[in-house]
């Protein structure tokens, strides 16, 4: 009770005076990569020239280390951020051509004043990079579990689960480049962010077909306005395995790497990204 009642003091405290803004001291850092690029360490400053780094980041590899520690005040942040096409930048390693594969953009984040949660955990400043580039602050004392979109987790488990039936992957590397391309376009087309929905659609991609939208039945109940969190990933659970051969042997190989002519995706040359963000933890 009392850590609690401390805890509210400290919160008032940051919000006194008509023109105060936020202040927060101690904090760790870390950074979650939702994109299909690999990332350079990521910075972040506040207006006062407060700035934290993170790891680089890779594609599919979900959050970096954590780093410690800093201040940060106000509400408006700014994101330096640099990388790449993973499949792009390992082949410019040694030609001099690497810099050329090297995307450089800022990025602009509004982080409302936000209340620091209670307890004796370590406090963290998460930065929450999506799929189209956007990018969202967080404040939490409870590391595990705040993945986002689970690129990691489905990884795992597809290559764990599925490993020989995998084609054209040799390592779980290239299978979380090629599927982290993947997620950016589903996330993009359904919002899909559950983890049942993300398995159920790198199964069918990865192991039956990777044009299976192009099934009647599958397309009409991913474009369901009313399908809710984890519909999907039980209705490709449920589907017979007859029906997976049906689509298997009509459809299109399945992966990237089975069919050479899939052509991969490269960073958008768009101009700075400005965001408003309603709340630390929306998606």
């Amino acid at each position: 009770m009392r850590k609690e009642l401390i805890g509210v003091m400290i919160w008032l405290g940051l919000l006194a005076g008509c023109n105060a803004e936020p202040t927060y001291s101690g904090v760790s850092f870390i950074a979650y990569n939702y994109t299909p690029w690999n990332l350079e360490p990521v910075e972040l400053s506040d207006a006062s020239g407060n700035v934290a780094s993170s790891s680089t980041l890779i594609a599919g590899g979900g959050a970096g280390s954590v780093s410690c520690c800093y201040k940060f005040s106000g509400t408006d942040f700014t994101v330096n951020w640099s990388g790449g096409d993973p499949d792009v930048i390992r082949k410019h390693l040694f030609d001099g051509k690497y810099e050329e594969a090297i995307f450089k953009k800022e990025t602009s984040v509004h982080f409302p004043a936000t209340e620091v949660p209670s307890g004796d955990g370590m406090l963290v400043l998460e930065l929450h990079i999506y799929p189209d580039e956007h990018m969202e602050l967080a404040l939490t004392r409870q590391l595990v579990g705040k993945e986002r979109i689970p690129l990691t987790d489905t990884i795992r488990w597809l290559y764990e689960k599925h490993r020989d039936e995998l084609v054209g992957y040799e390592h779980i590397d290239q299978l979380g480049d090629d599927l982290s391309k993947v997620t950016q376009q589903v996330w993009l087309k359904y919002r899909i962010e559950d983890a049942g929905d993300m398995r159920g659609y790198m199964y069918l991609y990865f192991l039956v077909a990777s044009d299976f939208e192009n099934d009647a039945e599958i397309s009409a109940l991913l474009k369901d306005k009313n399908r809710k969190p984890g519909d999907f990933g039980r209705a490709v659970a449920a589907l017979s395995k007859e029906r997976i051969e049906q689509m298997k042997a009509s459809g299109a190989p399945p992966g990237m790497r089975a069919d050479k002519s899939t052509s991969n995706n490269h960073p958008p040359r768009t101009d700075d990204v400005n965001v408003d963000q309603a709340g630390a933890e929306g998606a």
